[in-house]
């Protein structure tokens, strides 16, 4: 790998390919219409930089978020680059970051062919990824993801009392990459596991991923056939939508459910940050409009950062590497091809158009 790095680094790349934002999204995310693809100098090298030839991009929920004037993660300024998480090998570095040559490294990238920064997550560069015997490198952008696996990990078994052997639980969005995971964990528990997810092939992908029923939220039905998957009511509930799912599930609670709030991927299109004063207060996102289900049944709902969590991640990743190892969880990817390609991944991700995690390798020609 090492040759093969020096070999790039001799070629000495100057301008990389990017995704830029040309416009704030109004409503829905739109390929053709709220961003391009630029050509741009790659910048000089500081003494503590590396290049990075990205080979692979995260396509995750989180991205839309940063899209609005008023920002929940962080905001992108018009003709600032896409934000993604990726990996990629270090071709270039600056004088004092020559040994990270040759090395394979982890971490927002941004959509583009090439990235720059320091080897330090914590400054907005990279770490090196994990190299563990049998899970595939592409997994530390899935399984082994902040914004995915770590982030179902948590959810189900470290921020309140997770399911046990006759309860059951119910996981939104479902089919998607976090929810997925999400799914399979609960299901080591014994638990009964019902997904929630868009149409009927989402509702079948659930049934072969090991649920025990799969309820339609787009279908007129929604509200009778959760009744009719969790007769006994919701023991936990693990939420990625917000919205009506989450009005729909606090109204069927158990005595003393636990509510884990992970996203709102329901609110995300538009009105996630709309109508906020400059302090972040209020805003124009759908709150829930049953939570005195909670009094009522004793139950407790909490929402959490994984990033909050780092003292349990350890555990979690070794845990998450056990269970693939023995083929409880299995991470189904849709790979898109080519940088071209991660607009259109984007919008197919918020429009349904997926099941599992999304992926976009640029070492494939779109």
């Amino acid at each position: 790998m090492r040759n093969l790095a020096q070999a790039k680094m001799a070629a000495k790349p100057t301008t990389m390919d990017r995704w830029v934002l040309t416009q704030r999204p109004q409503g829905k995310f739109d390929a053709s219409r709220d961003v391009a693809k630029r050509t741009e100098p790659i910048p000089e090298l500081k003494k503590d930089d590396v290049l990075v030839e990205v080979e692979m991009l995260s396509v995750d929920a989180f991205v839309r978020t940063m899209l609005d004037e008023q920002a929940y993660h962080g905001r992108v300024e018009i003709g600032g680059a896409l934000p993604a998480l990726g990996y990629g090998t270090v071709v270039g570095a600056g004088a004092d970051a020559q040994s990270h040559i040759g090395k394979r490294v982890l971490g927002m990238v941004t959509a583009s062919s090439h990235a720059v920064g320091p080897m330090s997550m914590s400054e907005g560069g990279f770490t090196q990824v994990l190299s563990i015997p049998g899970v595939p490198q592409r997994l530390s952008l899935s399984l082994l993801s902040f914004a995915t696996g770590l982030a179902a990990y948590v959810g189900c078994f470290k921020v309140l009392k997770p399911p046990r052997a006759g309860e059951t639980a119910v996981v939104s969005a479902a089919a998607g990459g976090v929810g997925s995971i999400a799914v399979q964990l609960l299901k080591t528990t014994g638990c009964r596991v019902v997904g929630v997810a868009g149409g009927p092939v989402k509702c079948e992908f659930l049934k072969k991923l090991g649920c025990d029923a799969a309820v339609d939220y787009k279908a007129g039905s929604f509200l009778g056939d959760l009744d009719v998957a969790c007769p006994d009511g919701v023991n936990f509930f693990f939420d990625n939508a917000g919205g009506s799912t989450l009005d729909a599930v606090l109204d069927s609670l158990a005595l003393h459910s636990r509510v884990v709030i992970c996203g709102a991927a329901s609110q995300y299109s538009g009105n996630l940050n709309a109508g906020r004063d400059a302090k972040g207060r209020g805003g124009d996102v759908q709150g829930p409009k049953t939570y005195l289900k909670l009094a009522e049944r004793s139950s407790t709902m909490a929402g959490f950062n994984v990033m909050h969590y780092m003292t349990s991640l350890p555990g979690a990743i070794a845990n998450l590497c056990w269970m693939h190892w023995r083929g409880k969880v299995v991470v189904h990817e849709q790979v898109e091809a080519g940088l071209d390609s991660f607009p259109a991944a984007l919008e197919k991700m918020f429009s349904g158009g997926h099941c599992g995690k999304m992926l976009v390798d640029l070492s494939k020609k779109s």
